[in-house]
């Protein structure tokens, strides 16, 4: 199955350089009309392997700041081996393997992996999921991203699943914008988890996830400066469902930074032990809509998702909805103004729900707030966003707005002093999309998302929150790797 897509959005943005305007150059405007015309071709093939993959394009033009147009880059895709896998074993529960890249100089690194149908910036209110997004944003730069993971689950008995996990990240930095350079630091980061889930009842499930983690950094634009950091992560895990419509999920344990190695100065540390946590509640109608409306589930609904990329979904049936809660605390790298571990607080509310069968509705919270030492710093993110689709037709009709604050404050211990980086913006978006040869593309349940994953998804966990697993049948579990 190939459905070649089109997307054509206009976007206003009060700060299109992701920095405070009084450090803009005289001839930097900060507010800017943008033009984007995302092409994408998504291909599914369905076999012993089930596979699908999209590839795109972010053709991108600025009315006032022509020097900062750009052709981006999004590629995501995801292969399903279970098939091939349970010729061996029937006992293999689940078996993926996935990956994305991303080149673009323009995305906040705040929600960037959430965002739907051609839209830049639409889930600026949903928790991002991925190491390397954890609410610090950068000023407007040039980067790549890559991902590419593995994971699978093995039935030990009718009741107890062990799920196994390996992710790669990877974001590198190039030429910075608007006469501004901040430290950056391209950050390559490996994840092994591993999680062993019991069934204890109906409802209940519980068990126990280690993960280890590997981060290596160096200085981009130039300057010196590299490091590398490990963390250790144990926590205790509960998965309930209370009732058909509500979910929750609670992981809580420790984590530990082994000694940090910095050929910067005094950017050495001893080995830490802190708290680690991550709670979600999930209430959804989603699946009982699903069933009144006979739809049935689409080969691209677990296809990855990227900011500017056009997803599947959107309209949901009316009456429908999901409402997601996370919160999350854990150790994370930092990339810009500062290397090495960072402590992370994430809080995260999200919800889409059908207003009529061609229109729905969409609204987002997000506060990331984070530490670091050696030297000192911290930060804190808002991101609010509100949007509606409506389907015209064959085109789907999406306007957003979003609103984002960040705040950096770092100690100078040169000059004993802190210095302070600090904007806000406001972006108002309308975008057109048609997706060729399929009329139900942008209909959730139908060529969109199950409800419980995919662009309706909301509020997902960074991959430092670790691995949970739903209740199914008698107990066993989901794979499920945010």
């Amino acid at each position: 199955m190939i459905i070649p897509s089109l997307s054509v959005s206009e976007r206003y943005d009060s700060n299109v350089f992701n920095t405070p305007k009084s450090l803009l150059g005289p001839t930097n405007k900060p507010e800017d009309f943008i033009t984007t015309v995302t092409p994408q071709i998504n291909m599914s093939h369905t076999g012993s392997i089930n596979s699908n993959l999209f590839v795109g394009g972010l053709i991108t033009r600025y009315l006032h700041n022509s020097n900062l147009d750009y052709t981006g880059i999004n590629a995501g895709g995801q292969s399903d081996l279970i098939g091939l896998a349970n010729r061996f074993s029937q006992r293999i529960s689940a078996l993926n393997v996935r990956g994305t890249y991303q080149f673009t100089p323009s995305v906040s690194a705040f929600g960037a992996t959430s965002s739907t149908n051609g839209g830049l910036g639409l889930n600026g209110g949903s928790t991002s999921g991925g190491l390397l997004d954890t609410g610090l944003v950068t000023n407007r730069v040039s980067m790549q991203r890559y991902n590419l993971g593995v994971g699978g689950s093995y039935q030990l008995t009718a009741t107890t699943t062990l799920i196994g996990t390996f992710d790669y990240y990877k974001i590198s930095f190039g030429n910075q914008s608007g006469g501004v350079n901040n430290p950056l630091f391209s950050t390559t980061g490996y994840q092994g988890s591993t999680t062993i889930n019991t069934g204890i009842t109906a409802r209940d499930i519980v068990g126990a996830t280690a993960a280890m983690s590997h981060y290596s950094q160096e200085s981009s634009g130039g300057s010196s400066g590299q490091g590398t950091f490990t963390t250790i992560r144990e926590t205790l895990d509960w998965t309930r469902l209370w009732t058909p419509k509500l979910t929750t999920f609670l992981g809580a344990g420790g984590i530990v930074t082994l000694p940090v190695g910095s050929s910067v100065p005094g950017q050495s540390v001893k080995t830490q032990l802190a708290p680690t946590f991550t709670a979600r509640m999930t209430y959804s109608s989603f699946s009982e809509a699903l069933k009144g409306a006979g739809s049935s589930l689409s080969p691209y609904a677990s296809l990855p998702s990227l900011e500017g990329s056009l997803s599947p979904g959107g309209i949901m049936p009316p009456g429908a909805y999901i409402v997601s809660m996370l919160s999350s605390y854990s150790i994370y790298p930092s990339y810009a103004f500062g290397s090495g571990p960072m402590k992370t607080l994430g809080v995260g509310v999200n919800a889409i729900g059908g207003i009529t069968p061609n229109l729905s509705g969409q609204a987002g919270m997000n506060y990331s707030h984070a530490s670091r030492d050696l030297p000192s710093s911290s930060f804190d993110s808002v991101s609010l966003s509100t949007g509606a689709h409506y389907l015209i037709g064959p085109v789907l009709a999406t306007l957003t707005y979003n609103w984002m604050f960040f705040s950096n404050s770092t100690d100078q211990a040169t000059f004993n002093t802190t210095s302070t980086y600090q904007f806000s913006k406001q972006m108002v978006m309308l975008s057109l999309s048609y997706a060729f040869v399929s009329p139900t593309f942008f209909r959730t349940g139908e060529f969109g998302s199950s409800g419980t994953q995919g662009p309706t998804e909301g509020v997902s966990a960074p991959s430092g929150g670790g691995t949970e697993s739903r209740p199914s049948g008698g107990g066993s579990g989901i794979l499920r790797k945010e």
